[in-house]
Parts: structure tokens; C-alpha cells; sequence
């Protein structure tokens, strides 16, 4: 098989995207420090640092080893293409989750905007700072603050059985509007809380369960990954301009340092917390390693481990992080040290041995994706953003990945009521036989 033909099969497996994200890390340390310091206005310190090149490869190496590990132990997936079979009409069938989700999620945001009565008007006046201070609270106060997260959950879903089904007429209008309805209920309630990696955690999932189905039935192009790929970056950079107008952030000047430092930037943050320069308050006590476990109020009241731990309050520690960051001679503005760093601030040089176990579990979801499993086609979108956002934080980990793991388990129970299960006789002549990656 040619080079070509082997990337354009795996650039939507995991890994695919970890050697994107592998890339990306290595351009950003082979930045010049001269233009580096001239855009962020901060001392370059992954700049060829030994160290930080290390942590990262041993950590991409580990994860991979994880992903490879499960497809060596389980292999011969077979993808599911073909049509499920349902009990009640497709349409149906789609539409139930999607009219619940959009109803939560609006009642939702309704709720937040009655209970928050100025919050509009801080949003168009540009005071997303002030927000995004207060995000926390109001995500807890929020009875519904679930919604979004799970109307996210079934979007992903009905995106792929909506493109297995064969939907005609006014019933494919019907279905594809309330899916449209729904995209937009999500991106009204992320905009009101600024909640930016739920709208790029939704399109980047669309983008690639779009690239895996034309991979999986044999389709995929160059062309196919080329569009696909700009038509992402795009948008990840719109939505991020978008939100940091919003915040305050109006010159264009403003804007691009921004982007660089949320993105380039979190790798010099990487190389502090490797250096020894930056000390997160509360590092090596494993508040980092899990945001959902550490901080989660839900998940506290009935396992209270962060009180355990002794874990100070979650706004607490977003707090002192820009403090941490402005000790070290960097930006206070940006305190991302990407999700390998976060990993570091807690195990240092074990971390290689926690991502491998993140590569198990990334190995796992990636195994029913293949198979076209409710829970592979919901949560495998949210891997990949994962993936992709290694710059950012430990999103695999965190509260907004718990509760679309929960959604993907609870569609996976809907689809046990309503799609009748195949024997393995009539699964093996009813798929097309088609290579994918272990």
C-alpha cells in the first residue's frame, strides 16, 4: 500500500490524529525564538528543549502503544455500514432523542437567561470576561446545565445513523432540520456561557465521523481530506476570533496573539512545568489528572473524593493558575500547559505510563467505533477532539466527556429497544467488506 493511500485510511483513527497533534508540537519547538518572543511577548523555552521533546514523544509513544495494544488483542473488527434494522419507522427512531435533547437544551438556556437576567447583554457587550469568571457557578446552579451536553451526545449519534438510513422526501427534511435545530440550540448555549470547546468538541466530531464514513465504505479521497481539513481549521479558528471578540478581545493584533498563545503558547507552558520553572498550586496530589473526579459537584455528593483528597474548590485552583503562570515570567493570561502537562504537574516522568493507560482506553472506544456501536459513533467524536486538543486540557477527563459517555450510554440502551440484533451470519453478508486500521 502506498505512503499516500496508508495516511488517507488512518487520518481519522487515533492514530492519525496524534501524529497530527505530534506535528504540531514539533513545529511549535522548532519556532525561532526571535519570532516566538516578538508575537507572545514571553521568554521561548521549548524552543529544541531536550526535555520537553522527550516527555512528549515518550507520551504520544506510550499512547499509541495503548491503542495498538487493544487492536493486537482484539482484532478483525468488522464496520458496520449497512442499514440498521429498526422496530419503530427511522425517522421515528431518530427523532425521539433529538426532540427531548433540543427541548432540555432549551429549557436550559431559558432558565439561564431568566435566573441570569443581564447575562445577554454582557454577552453583546463584549464582557465574556466577566463570564467566564463566573461559568462555574452558573453551570452548578443550573439544574439543566446538563442539556447541552447531552443534546451534543445525540447530535454525533444521529449524524452517523442518519447517514445509514435510507431517508427520502420530506421525511429526510424533517429529520435533517430538527438535526440542524439542535446544532443550533447547542451553539446558542455555549455561547451564553462561552463554553467554546463544546461547539469546536461538536464540529471537529461531525468533520470526522463524515471522514470515517466515506473511509469505512471505501470512498475517501485526498481531495475528501484536504476539504475537510481546511473546512476544520476554519472553523476552529472563526470560533475561537468569535469568542475572544466577545471576551473583550476586538483588535485583530489581540486576536492573533490570542490564538498563538492558546495554542503554540500551551507548549511553552509544557516546557516551564518539564523545567522545573512553573509550579501549579496543588500539583502532584492528582487534582489534575481528572477534572470530572476531582471537581465534579454531582459526582462528589455521592463519591466525595476531591473532599477526600482534601481538594480546595475548582474556581479556587483556575484561579491560581494565572498567578502560577505570571511567577514563571509568562503571559498570565494563558495558563494552558496542554493536557501532557497537566499530566506532568501531578506524575512528572511516570506520565508515559498514564497515557499508555489513556491509549487502552482510547483503544477501547476506537474498537466499538469500528463496529458501529451507539457508544463508539457518540463518544468516539469526543476522542478525537481529545486527540486533536492535546494542547489544551486533559478533555478526555474532565466533566463535559463524563456526561457524553453517560449520553452514549444511555443510547446505546435506546438502540437495545428499538434495533433488532443481527446474527453474526447476516452481520458477515450484509457489510461491505472494507480494510480499516487496527
Amino acid at each position: 500500500m502506498r505512503f499516500r493511500d496508508l495516511v488517507i485510511r488512518n487520518i481519522a483513527s487515533p492514530y492519525g490524529l496524534a501524529m497530527i497533534s505530534y506535528a504540531l508540537f514539533l513545529f511549535a519547538c522548532l519556532i525561532p525564538p526571535s519570532i516566538y518572543t516578538h508575537y507572545l511577548h514571553e521568554p521561548d523555552l521549548m524552543f529544541l528543549d531536550p526535555a520537553t521533546i522527550l516527555l512528549y514523544t515518550l507520551c504520544v509513544i506510550a499512547f499509541l502503544a495503548g491503542v495498538r495494544l487493544i487492536g493486537w488483542l482484539f482484532p478483525h473488527v468488522p464496520c458496520a455500514s449497512s442499514e440498521p434494522e429498526t422496530r419503530i419507522s427511522p425517522a421515528v427512531f431518530l427523532l425521539i432523542p433529538l426532540v427531548i435533547g433540543i427541548v432540555l437544551t432549551n429549557l436550559s438556556t431559558f432558565l439561564l437567561v431568566r435566573d441570569n437576567p443581564m447575562l445577554t447583554l454582557m454577552v453583546f457587550a463584549q464582557q465574556g470576561g466577566e463570564i467566564k469568571a463566573a461559568n462555574l457557578d452558573i453551570e452548578v446552579e443550573s439544574s439543566l446545565s446538563f442539556a447541552a451536553s447531552l443534546l451534543t451526545g445525540i447530535i454525533l449519534w444521529a449524524t452517523w445513523r442518519c447517514s445509514q438510513f435510507s431517508l427520502a422526501g420530506s421525511i429526510k427534511r424533517l429529520v435533517y432540520c430538527a438535526l440542524w435545530v439542535a446544532v443550533l440550540s447547542v451553539v446558542l448555549s455555549a455561547t451564553l456561557t462561552l463554553a467554546r470547546a463544546r461547539i469546536m468538541m461538536l464540529f471537529s466530531g461531525m468533520a470526522v465521523l463524515h471522514i470515517l464514513r466515506r473511509t469505512f465504505s471505501g470512498q475517501m479521497r485526498k481531495a475528501t481530506v484536504v476539504r475537510w481539513g481546511l473546512g476544520f481549521f476554519a472553523g476552529v479558528v472563526a470560533v475561537f476570533f468569535l469568542f475572544s471578540f466577545l471576551r473583550g478581545i476586538d483588535t485583530m493584533d489581540q486576536q492573533v496573539g490570542m490564538f498563538f498563545g492558546y495554542t503554540i503558547g500551551a507548549y511553552n507552558r509544557l516546557a516551564a512545568v518539564v523545567g522545573g520553572v512553573l509550579h501549579y498550586s496543588g500539583s502532584g496530589h492528582g487534582m489534575y489528572l481528572s477534572d470530572f473526579l476531582s471537581f465534579n459537584h454531582s459526582l462528589n455528593r455521592v463519591l466525595p473524593i476531591g473532599k477526600a483528597m482534601g481538594f480546595p474548590d475548582r474556581l479556587e485552583i483556575w484561579s491560581s493558575e494565572f498567578g502560577a503562570v505570571g511567577r514563571a515570567g509568562l503571559d498570565a493570561q494563558l495558563i494552558w500547559p496542554g493536557a501532557f502537562g497537566y499530566i506532568f504537574a501531578d506524575l512528572g516522568w511516570f506520565s508515559p505510563l498514564f497515557v499508555f493507560g489513556y491509549g487502552l482506553a482510547c483503544g477501547v472506544i476506537w474498537r466499538w467505533m469500528k463496529a458501529g456501536t451507539a457508544i463508539g459513533v457518540t463518544f468516539y467524536p469526543c476522542v478525537a477532539f481529545c486527540i486533536l486538543f492535546w494542547l489544551g486540557t486533559n478533555y478526555l477527563l474532565d466533566s463535559e466527556s463524563a456526561l457524553l459517555f453517560v449520553t452514549a450510554l444511555i443510547l446505546s440502551a435506546y438502540e437495545g429497544l428499538f434495533v433488532r440484533r443481527r446474527t453474526k451470519e447476516e452481520f458477515q453478508t450484509s457489510e461491505v467488506a472494507v480494510q480499516i486500521p487496527d
